[in-house]
């Protein structure tokens, strides 16, 4: 059975069953359209999938450097996707930081559900 997701008021913290249609809290009577979903189930299943992805990338990239440096290529396309280490590494440390630190938990946007590499947030 689906539990209601709940949200948080990005001004005082205030939490509520679902977003006010009004978009007003009804504990400070502040405005914002920047409620945060307040779900740490949804939250963590999310940043451990992008974990998954990250340690993927990570695997993928070192395969293909170790492919370039053993066959001797001088393109520069394998040497190019070998930074791809880069942000799946600092991406792979925030998840597990914020995986660590449910007490810090705040909730969150929706953005977060898409990884770094698709362009559409994630860090």
């Amino acid at each position: 059975m689906d539990r209601p997701m709940k949200s948080r008021c990005p001004e005082c913290g205030y939490i509520a069953n679902s977003i006010p249609p009004t978009h007003k809290c009804p504990d400070c009577g502040g405005f914002s359209h920047d409620w945060l979903i307040y779900d740490w189930d949804s939250f963590a299943s999310i940043k451990r999938r992008h974990l998954s992805y990250n340690v993927a990338i990570i695997c993928l990239a070192h395969a293909g450097l170790l492919t370039a440096l053993i066959l001797g290529s001088s393109p520069a396309v394998p040497w190019m996707l070998a930074l791809l280490i880069v942000p799946a590494m600092v991406s792979g440390w925030r998840c597990r930081r914020q995986l660590r630190d449910q007490s810090k938990y705040q909730g969150h946007k929706a953005a977060i559900v898409f990884p770094w590499f698709s362009g559409f947030g994630g860090l």
